[in-house]
């Protein structure tokens, strides 16, 4: 008997069945209170099914624009790591944003001054949590392997692609070219 109204129904026979039951005026409440909570759905196998279905889907939505959000915020911090390593000689304030600004201006007034600013925000670019087109294409070529945390992101990023088809360890199956290739197609296609 798996109806949960049903089964309410039986537990108040046998409690109305038992007059020694201590506080049995408040069970039966109880099972009034629970059984009014009910969802109306509950008797409707269909409904069910697709309400269960519309919460997944709402979970996979959330997901998707979490997803989303690391990404642009990922972005965002390897673009302000990249100008501090460009523009070292402006000091870091406590507003990122502004810290970003006031170093775009110099690098308008004065340019790249620094011997090894260009290859400080490549470096800065390589090694971001979320791995932009340089990272892809060098793992697509075998140059290098995902860090830890790019590959955590690209399986996170792959799931939301594939639809929730695969489970993170099938997708590392695949491989780390795999990944990059599929990340770095779905970001053409973007764009």
């Amino acid at each position: 008997m798996s109806d949960p109204r049903a089964q309410i129904q039986q537990l108040r026979t046998l409690i109305e069945a038992a007059p020694a039951l201590p506080e049995r005026s408040d069970w039966l409440a109880r099972l009034a209170a629970i059984e009014q909570a009910l969802p109306t759905a509950g008797g409707n196998p269909a409904e069910t099914e697709r309400l269960r279905q519309d919460v997944e889907d709402a979970e996979h939505a959330r997901d998707a624009a979490n997803l989303q959000r690391m990404k642009v915020a990922g972005q965002l911090n390897t673009l302000h790591k990249s100008l501090a390593a460009a523009v070292p000689e402006v000091p870091a304030g406590k507003d990122a944003q502004s810290d970003a600004l006031r170093r775009i201006e110099h690098l308008v007034a004065h340019g790249a001054s620094a011997p090894g600013a260009v290859e400080a925000a490549k470096a800065a670019e390589m090694d971001a949590p979320m791995p932009g087109r340089a990272v892809l294409e060098a793992v697509i070529a075998g140059e290098r392997k995902f860090t830890k945390a790019q590959l955590e992101f690209t399986i996170a990023e792959a799931m939301v692609l594939t639809g929730w088809a695969k489970t993170p360890l099938e997708l590392m199956q695949e491989g780390e070219p795999w990944l990059a290739e599929l990340i770095l197609k779905n970001q053409a296609d973007a764009t």
